[in-house]
């Protein structure tokens, strides 16, 4: 118990110290900030370094990256007690199973690599994972169920516990080292028909829970693909959209860690660029209608003679998952905020991945329904956006446009036809719409639209320390929302709770 209080101390330094950064005019203030933050992060590895390396993303192309680090870092353990390590896991004198390995390592947040050589010749990356680590994880998951209880009685509709689950369900697969290894498996048949691509291969006798084996790869880091032809940077930013694509449309699975120290370069035989993918602990298996619902959106979109109907859009994105009474609100808003999502998927042309300013027009495309779109979205599409986060700052780097309908023919991406939709009637006086604002010294914090019919259950909408303020109040939301329904959702302000510079407003329109 007193190590995770002492780790939970631990993650009270990193946030006071984001905090800063965010807060930091001055570049060498900031600079020094992040130098901090930096070296708690790779102090405390597990999840803090993770989110780390989603850092390193935003840093991609600079000259000096203040958070380089976290991608590929000195090994914590000393040589003499990694390669005592790699033989407790073995059984065995590592001597026995290497004709050599080394003991310096690069870590990253869950383990660190050595090079080896095994008596048969081949030369193996050996991935030890860290001493301690599954416990400093299960710490930090604590940390976060904490950080999400807040918000936890908003019940699905901007429940961050659902998020926690998502990150606690990888984080432990990626604790597993065989299943690890079953991924290089799956990985090395999907991927063998994938020109240009390279992945490591499993050595299945020396592989443990904590101790994997696979094969060597050869290469440089991605950044000095940075600097390489055009033509080159061509094949490198075609081979990165053709993963992303397979892995969503024909493979049903998605290697969703795309920090750069999971990527090696090199040449092939006949001077072909290659591109080396080393970790495979984090891959996000998809469900059939991910594919489908991505499919239906693409297909709407690429017909230039019909434009889709806002409640065809509507029917695609709550395949995917999104929550249809956010989004309903919100419908008149699909078609621009889907092409500026989607635009990639839409162009004939090549696609430059620099001009798209993608968080700027899709800011502008939602208006005031930003909220509503965020909250709308399922956490298991978490790791897809983070596979396409990591995708897009890839190819904004690389700088070589390319056209990616080619690759999404290739991929079999389905084009289903858009199911038939049922307009719903709406007596004539009656709102259209319940309405959540919350407000802090003048900011909105929390904007959300829901369907008026989500009325009748007002008390399911609010966090859990509301309706208790209510009470003391003699409000009661029941019986607010029961009345409004029985009204017949006449537009009208349902309540309202001001408490010193804190507004919360409800109401219907």
């Amino acid at each position: 118990m007193r190590t995770g209080l002492k780790r939970w101390w631990e993650l009270g330094q990193v946030a006071r110290a984001s905090t800063r950064l965010r807060r930091e005019a001055l570049p060498q203030d900031a600079e020094h900030v992040r130098r901090e933050l930096t070296r708690r992060l790779l102090g405390l590895r597990g999840l803090p370094q993770k989110v780390g390396q989603v850092l390193t993303l935003a840093e991609l192309g600079e000259e000096a990256p203040g958070f380089g680090s976290l991608a590929e870092a000195p090994s914590p353990l000393a040589p003499e007690a990694a390669l005592a390590e790699v033989s407790r896991r073995l059984g065995r004198p590592w001597r026995e199973v290497f004709a050599s390995l080394d003991g310096l390592g690069i870590a990253a947040s869950l383990g660190q690599v050595h090079r080896g050589v095994l008596h048969d010749g081949r030369a193996v990356a050996v991935k030890l994972r860290h001493p301690g680590i599954a416990e400093a994880v299960r710490d930090d998951l604590r940390a976060l169920g904490l950080l999400a209880a807040p918000l936890g009685g908003w019940r699905g509709k901007l429940d961050l516990s659902a998020y926690r689950h998502e990150v606690a369900r990888m984080l432990q697969g990626e604790l597993d080292y065989r299943l690890e290894a079953q991924a290089l498996r799956d990985a090395g048949t999907r991927m063998a028909d994938v020109p240009g691509v390279v992945v490591p291969a499993p050595v299945d006798a020396l592989t443990r829970e904590d101790l994997l084996v696979m094969t060597w790869v050869d290469g440089v880091p991605l950044a000095e693909g940075w600097r390489w032809s055009e033509a080159d940077r061509r094949a490198l930013s075609t081979t990165l959209v053709r993963l992303l694509l397979h892995g969503c449309f024909t493979w049903g699975a998605l290697h969703a860690d795309p920090h750069p120290g999971n990527y090696r370069v090199s040449r092939g035989p006949e001077g072909h660029v290659v591109l080396g993918v080393l970790d495979f602990g984090c891959v996000k298996p998809l469900p059939p209608e991910v594919a489908a619902g991505l499919g239906r959106l693409i297909a709407l979109l690429r017909c230039p003679d019909s434009p889709p109907r806002p409640e065809q859009l509507l029917s695609a994105w709550v395949m995917l998952g999104f929550t249809p009474e956010l989004l309903e609100p919100m419908a008149e808003a699909l078609p621009a905020v889907s092409r500026v999502l989607l635009e990639p998927f839409l162009q004939d042309r090549p696609f430059h991945a620099r001009g798209w300013r993608l968080g700027a027009r899709l800011t502008e495309a939602l208006g005031p329904h930003r909220w509503n779109f965020r909250a709308a979205g399922p956490a298991s599409l978490l790791y897809v956006l983070r596979a396409f986060h990591g995708l897009v700052r890839h190819l904004d780097v690389l700088d070589t446009p390319i056209a990616w309908g080619p690759l999404l023919d290739e991929a079999r991406a389905p084009s289903l036809p858009p199911p038939p939709s049922h307009s719903e009637a709406r007596v004539e006086g009656s709102a259209r719409y319940l309405k959540v604002r919350v407000t802090e010294a003048g900011n909105t914090r929390v904007a959300l639209t829901f369907r008026a019919d989500v009325t009748a259950h007002l008390e399911d909408l609010l966090p859990e320390d509301l309706p208790s303020r209510l009470a003391a109040r003699g409000l009661d939301p029941a019986g607010i929302g029961a009345a409004a329904v029985a009204a017949g959702l006449r537009p009208s302000e349902l309540f309202h709770l001001d408490e010193g510079d804190r507004h919360v407003r409800v109401w219907l329109e």
